[in-house]
């Protein structure tokens, strides 16, 4: 079981966002709390299990337009209301939007 770690606090900001989890398909949910390392998302009951793998996709606004972002990431823990995700950052616009959102909560 991998063990979390936070390096950055979680911020109370509530954003939709999907998960894509192979096994189960496309689930919908809405975050509690974000950090640069991760996020806890509502599930509205669906259960992942510890240790599933899965990208987690959100939309951030931009001056112009809307982009959407997808990383990977794998679930620590589940409980009734959801699931605490750790991220994998692969791309650095995913990064930065995850950051600004953070800094302007």
């Amino acid at each position: 079981m991998p063990i979390e770690q936070r390096w950055s606090e979680r911020k109370p900001i509530e954003m939709d966002v999907a998960l894509y989890y192979p096994p189960v398909g496309t689930i919908m949910g809405r975050t509690r709390d974000i950090s640069l390392e991760g996020m806890f998302v509502r599930t509205h009951g669906a259960e992942l299990p510890v240790e599933a793998e899965l990208q987690v996709s959100f939309v951030s606004e931009g001056q112009t337009r809307t982009h959407e972002h997808r990383m990977p990431a794998y679930v620590v823990h589940g409980s009734d209301e959801g699931v605490g995700l750790m991220l994998r950052h692969v791309d650095y616009s995913d990064f930065y939007a995850l950051r600004y959102m953070i800094t302007a909560a």
